[in-house]
């Protein structure tokens, strides 16, 4: 299989449309859909029907795309190894939940490259399930999960809790927000919750289960997909939200925002680190060092 024709195969799935992958590609539509004739010659099978609004996808073309991404990470992993035999420079590709990625451990790399100077970190964020299925199939060498129970039939699978975080109801600091509330008192605010693939709508879900509730019990009319959406929204004093503590405490410290206390509601956050027992020299030592560090290299 041509890995290019591939690749155009899959950026044209997502996109839906030829013209549209054109410029990104910088290949004329003509020589595009001769990428696609040739892959569906070479599996001998009919991957794109055309509609009005651009392509849609075969039965076969499905199939296809549900592979297609996995192939093209297991290729530029494949590559990258190869590239490192010929570099002295170590890259550690590490994936964390989205919370991880983006307020923990940006920090924590920084500083773990003062130690290692011949390191170097890929960082991207992914949901806790793909990134242990990712450590496992070696697209990535190290996985920050933010949850505990993490389920994985892999034996070469560590899995060790690094540190928490905390997650906390917040809201604009203005009088017309109370300093305590009980669980009954929210369902009088407005509540900005999140999209399923969040994890703090798992940790709320949960926690509520246990008490007898839903997710519906809040007031809320607007699920987001992103911390800083919501932040967005409870500076303009639309609402309040359960955020986590390492996102908001600049704000807090200025006075912007306050929480808002909730004895049944007290949340935290597991990291829980994923690798595999036979990894590299280099990701060992970082590994270790983390877990000398700990909590205090985060962000």
């Amino acid at each position: 299989m041509n890995i290019d024709s591939l690749k155009y195969f899959y950026l044209i799935a997502k996109e839906g449309n030829i013209s549209n992958v054109t410029q990104s590609v910088h290949l004329t539509q003509s020589a595009l859909s001769q990428q696609i004739q040739r892959l569906e010659k070479e599996m001998s099978v009919k991957l794109f029907t055309r509609s009005n609004t651009g392509v849609d996808l075969t039965s076969d073309g499905k199939i296809l795309l549900k592979y297609a991404e996995h192939i093209l990470r297991i290729h530029d992993t494949m590559i990258m190894e190869m590239a490192q035999t010929r570099n002295t420079n170590t890259i550690i590709r590490i994936q964390a939940c989205n919370i991880t990625a983006d307020y923990v451990l940006p920090c924590t790399l920084i500083i773990a490259n003062t130690k290692y100077p011949t390191h170097n970190y890929e960082l991207t964020s992914n949901p806790s399930a793909e990134i242990v299925g990712n450590v496992s199939n070696d697209i990535c060498d190290i996985g920050f999960c933010c949850c505990s129970d993490i389920a994985s039939d892999n034996p070469e699978l560590v899995k060790e809790k690094v540190g928490k975080i905390k997650i906390v109801l917040v809201s604009k600091n203005e009088n017309s927000f109370p300093d305590d509330a009980s669980l009954e008192q929210l369902r009088d605010f407005s509540m900005i919750t999140f999209t399923q693939k969040n994890n703090i709508t798992n940790i709320l879900a949960k926690k509520l289960n246990h008490l007898g509730y839903n997710l519906n019990y809040f007031n809320s009319n607007l699920r987001v997909d992103g911390i800083e959406s919501a932040k967005v929204l409870v500076r303009k004093k639309l609402g309040i939200a359960f955020l986590p503590y390492i996102s908001v405490k600049e704000e807090l410290y200025k006075n912007q925002y306050k929480t808002i206390s909730v004895p049944e509601l007290d949340v935290n956050m597991d990291i829980t680190m994923v690798y595999k027992k036979h990894c590299s020299p280099q990701v060992k030592d970082f590994v270790l060092w983390l877990k000398e560090q700990g909590a205090k290299s985060f962000c």
